[in-house]
């Protein structure tokens, strides 16, 4: 499975870093290892200083200061050179270019030096413009949404040959539409994906790989999940306590005994020993197993085969990509609905006729496939296919996430507990499609729409490849579980004085 070539940008917004500790930040970049950063939302040296301080040898983006003699800053990404800033305006070939705004009014003068030449970006690859506060407006009044500077960004687009995609900083992470702009008289297609700068549903950092593709994809994680509030146990008011205890960082509560951390108000010793097993966890990068229960049984000495779908929504009509990736010969097969996307019967068929002749005796393993994949194929096979249904119940299915996260038989690495933050965590390198499962329900939905619409075509070896890319993840946590060493703690409770347990989020 080939690997695509793409830059890490980790967004740290400007309202976040105002009030989070030096610790906390310093943690996020240990965990999410960026190339570069950047700080959307208002101007703020603070902010830039802690930035810059907790991501040393980074470019940190930040065009709100205006320092550096302009408003508009000029980065480039190259495989051999990692980010640098741009100090001339010649283009080379085969990278990618970041630029940043220091306001929507700047976008005028950035749409004139790339339409007379002044400034150049790279060759066949992808440029994506960073516009610090840029927000969707939103008429309560019509239901309708509107794109400032339009026009603007239309013509940036237009101006070059590559794929242009905008990173709005007044935006949540979770954020991303296409939306269709016209420059004279054109059409022009615009991705806009959101840098997290809102406070909307709470604090956010998030990484974006941002490929030569031009698709972008964010991996979104509260702030507090960094810092002393990502242990096991451990809410404000217990992160407080710790703070007066002299512990500052992960590592430090690992060199506080879990004697002393009993001390703690409203810690009992279970709890305490979680927290101190789980600060373990998250500085070795080892999950551990906290029983003596075996998450997969199979019939014989065969691996399970790891099993991941993609439909067109949460409540999907359909699903339309089926991926299994067996272990044994390490092998990928996918079901891909390509001509009939309106029929969620021809690619369960095709799907459940190779499956049940081909693999019918093996254990088949999902994350979180109760409460998605097996919930669904199980509804749709009763719906279109009702004569595989007995067939497909006799399959011993399993679910990984439910066996580690909700029935809480192993402590992870893992900031969330979604298949690639955990993946990533426990040193699992991804394909970086630049997808993420929502961006290719968007995709298959448009599709659905117009499926003679060649614009609308998906590119469906990328689709295929981040489905297979679950799959192998989903194997390499698997692996990571199997492997790792145990500790029975049965008898632990969840939780502690604030409340809060590992495992509550991410579905």
């Amino acid at each position: 499975m080939a690997v695509d070539e793409s830059v890490a940008v980790l967004s740290l917004p400007a309202s976040t870093l105002e009030r989070v500790s030096r610790a906390t930040v310093q943690d996020a970049v240990q965990y999410f290892s960026p190339d570069c950063v950047t700080i959307p939302g208002t101007r703020t040296g603070n902010a830039y200083a802690l930035a810059r301080d907790s991501a040393p040898n980074r470019p940190v983006i930040h065009p709100q200061l205006g320092h550096g003699g302009g408003p508009i800053e000029h980065y480039r990404y190259a495989l051999e050179t990692g980010v640098h800033e741009v100090s001339d305006t010649a283009s080379s070939a085969e990278t990618i270019d970041l630029l940043a705004v220091q306001s929507r009014d700047v976008l005028s003068r950035l749409e004139t030096q790339l339409t007379t030449g002044e400034r150049q970006t790279g060759d066949n690859a992808a440029t994506f413009l960073f516009v610090p506060q840029l927000t969707i407006d939103w008429n309560p009044t019509t239901l309708s949404t509107t794109l400032p500077n339009a026009k603007q960004l239309a013509a940036i687009s237009a101006a070059l040959s590559e794929p242009v995609t905008v990173l709005a900083g007044g935006q949540p992470a979770e954020y991303y539409h296409e939306w269709t702009l016209t420059h004279n008289c054109s059409s022009v297609r615009v991705p806009i994906a959101g840098l997290g700068a809102t406070t909307r549903g709470g604090s956010k950092f998030a990484q974006y790989t941002c490929t030569t593709h031009g698709s972008v994809a964010a991996e979104a994680v509260d702030a507090d999940r960094f810092g002393l509030t990502a242990l096991h146990g451990v809410g404000q008011a217990t992160a407080q306590q710790l703070h007066r205890r002299g512990c500052e960082t992960i590592d430090d509560v690992r060199n506080v005994s879990v004697t002393d951390l009993t001390g703690l108000s409203g810690i009992g010793r279970t709890t305490a020993e979680k927290m101190h097993a789980h600060a373990d966890v998250i500085e070795s990068g080892e999950p551990l197993v906290l029983t003596n229960k075996t998450p997969v049984k199979t019939r014989d000495d065969r691996p399970p085969i790891c099993l991941d779908i993609e439909t067109d929504g949460l409540s999907p009509s359909i699903i339309w990509q089926f991926g299994v990736y067996d272990p044994a010969t390490d092998s990928h097969q996918a079901f891909i609905e390509k001509q009939h996307p309106t029929n969620p019967k021809p690619v369960l068929e095709a799907f459940m006729t190779w499956f049940l002749a081909t693999h019918g005796d093996r254990t088949v393993l999902t994350w979180n496939g109760h409460g998605f994949d097996y919930r669904y194929i199980t509804q749709f096979l009763n719906r279109y296919c009702p004569a595989y249904v007995d067939a497909w119940d006799d399959v011993w299915t399993y679910d990984l996430y439910k066996w580690a996260v909700r029935d809480g038989n192993v402590l992870l690495p893992g900031r969330t507990n979604k298949l690639d933050h955990v993946a990533r965590a426990l040193g699992y390198e991804s394909a970086g499609t630049g997808l993420t499962g929502a961006q290719t329900a968007v995709a298959y939905q448009s599709f659905m729409r117009n499926p003679d619409d060649p614009e609308r075509a998906l590119d469906w070896d990328r689709h295929e490849t981040y489905c297979e890319d679950d799959c192998r993840a989903l194997w390499h946590v698997y692996e990571a579980i199997t492997d790792a060493t145990r500790r029975d703690m049965t008898d632990s409770g969840a939780g502690g004085a604030d409340g809060r347990q590992a495992g509550l989020t991410d579905f």
